[in-house]
């Protein structure tokens, strides 16, 4: 009996990070093969190739770390139930989240599980079916021919930028009407809370189509495509703003340098530049590293999309680099990692230490251009 995992692709290349989700999907289906299944293609092809199947509909979702995913009971459709670490701990790292206890959540509709598993003898595709549509069949069966089994389970990492990031949104100057989000993601961080200023006029900028098609339910404008072709493009045109936000996209960047450069000559008079990173300084890295760790995950602090490290020293010696000043960077604490004071009682052990960076998530700039008065 041959056992294979599908990937239902995403419409986008593999990278670094979805590569290593591949890798841990593949031992947890201990398959054989591993294929790339378009939603168009025909069904009966791509089923054919296997015995079993392990389908994964969200390669963003991880199989439970030393989990293996079962054979599906004879007749019925496997569904992959959703976890989370159990509380009152919070994971920040992948050796975090292996030596967690996890629970199973309320999980959301069956056609919404991130992966599934099947016999095709029980459910063979049917004549013309697509592949996207033969999922949806299996994952719409009937109670009876479901089933669910507590070592399948996935844990999915949330889409952030669909919510406000209010440690953000309160530091915009009251009269500050013109905002440019750059890297907006859903567009949830700034937009969500124009609430409070009425006046807001929002332009986005994303180059995620899907995301960007969320974030023009929010922002006022949204500038689909690569940042480093907008943001000169808006100069060009003349347009200025009074408040320009790199909220958690520098690390994503090969140059975080020419952006920020660029913003300078889309900044209105007296303008603000906001900027957050998260701090590869925090207890949770710094521990992992003396652990001999490094994972990429698909968010948070080792966020396998993360190309360039900050501290609030490289930070500020970025915005000064660039023709900015600092008028702040403050520390954001977020959740604290599991268990922190055993590795802190050693660390105080070293007189250069900098425990307030070991408890710093993120570090939140506010600057303004050089020319600028204070």
């Amino acid at each position: 009996m041959s056992r294979s995992l599908a990937f239902v692709a995403a419409p986008r290349p593999l990278d670094y990070g979805s590569r290593f989700s591949r890798l841990r999907w593949r031992r947890a289906a201990r398959a054989q093969a591993v294929a790339d299944w378009s939603s168009e293609a025909p069904a009966e092809a791509a089923v054919s190739a296997a015995d079993s199947w392990v389908v994964v509909r969200d390669a963003t979702a991880l199989p439970v770390p030393g989990s293996r995913v079962p054979e599906p009971p004879y007749g019925r459709v496997l569904v992959a139930g959703d976890a989370v670490p159990e509380p009152p701990s919070y994971v920040h790292t992948l050796r975090e989240l292996e030596q967690a206890r996890v629970r199973t959540t309320t999980t959301a509709r069956e056609s919404e599980a991130a992966a599934f598993a099947f016999w095709p003898a029980d459910h063979p595709p049917r004549a013309g079916e697509s592949v996207a549509e033969f999922c949806g069949r299996l994952l719409s069966v009937g109670a009876e021919a479901r089933a669910r089994d507590d070592a399948f389970r996935v844990l999915r990492f949330e889409e952030p930028s669909g919510r406000e990031r209010p440690e953000l949104t309160r530091r915009i100057p009251a009269g500050a009407l013109r905002i440019l989000d750059v890297g907006c993601g859903a567009g949830g961080g700034i937009a969500g809370g124009g609430g409070r200023a009425s006046g807001w006029r929002i332009t986005g900028v994303e180059r995620d189509p899907a995301l960007a098609a969320l974030a023009r339910s929010r922002c006022d404008r949204v500038l689909e495509g690569d940042l480093r072709e907008i943001l000169p493009r808006l100069a060009a045109d003349g347009e200025r703003f009074d408040v320009i936000v790199f909220a958690d996209v520098l690390e994503h960047l090969e140059d975080p340098f020419d952006p920020l450069r660029t913003a300078g000559a889309l900044a209105a008079p007296e303008a603000r530049l906001l900027v957050s990173v998260p701090n590869v300084g925090h207890l949770s890295v710094v521990r992992d590293l003396l652990a001999g760790r490094f994972d990429p995950v698909p968010a948070g602090l080792l966020d396998a999309g993360h190309l360039r490290w900050f501290t609030r020293e490289s930070l500020a010696l970025a915005l000064e680099e660039t023709g900015w000043i600092a008028v702040s960077i403050d520390g954001e604490a977020g959740a604290p990692s599991p268990d922190p004071e055993p590795f802190l009682a050693v660390a105080r052990a070293w007189p250069d230490r900098d425990e307030a960076s070991l408890r710093t998530y993120q570090w939140i700039a506010e600057a303004r251009r050089e020319e600028t008065a204070p």
